[in-house]
């Protein structure tokens, strides 16, 4: 039996931390035997947050013993906007009954042409339980 988890996204310029607003936001999770699925597509109001996000999760009893399977299901979280560079978060842990927020700092791009298309990717490790 699954249980739930949430997720919430805010997208934030580098270092000044300024909301960005109007960033695509895409969350999916890898199904083992079924690839990718889509979990959720949003865009970040002007606060730069997206709505709350349920994550089918593992029974809350699995991250009470070792022996057990793992207690959070991992997600992938990639922001998206025309002035920024996009940027992936991956193995995001999302634990059951808990609200996790996730913050994506967003890098201006230069002008540049070979800015085009730039992704920042980031890999969050486990938690240590």
């Amino acid at each position: 039996m699954a249980s739930t988890g949430f997720l919430k996204v805010q997208t934030l310029t580098s270092r000044a931390e300024l909301p960005v607003s109007g960033a695509t936001v895409t969350v999916s999770t890898l199904r083992p035997g079924q690839g990718r699925e889509l979990l959720s597509l949003q865009r970040t109001d002007e606060s730069g947050m997206t709505e709350l996000i349920s994550v089918s999760t593992p029974e809350l009893s699995n991250s009470l013993s070792p022996e057990l399977p793992r207690g959070w299901t991992d997600v992938q979280i990639a922001a998206s906007h025309p002035d920024f560079d996009g940027v992936v978060s991956r193995d995001v842990q999302i634990f059951p009954g808990v609200t996790t927020l996730q913050t994506l700092q967003m890098v201006p791009r230069g002008g540049m042409p070979t800015d085009l298309g730039r992704t920042d990717d980031y890999t969050t490790p486990p938690q240590d339980l």
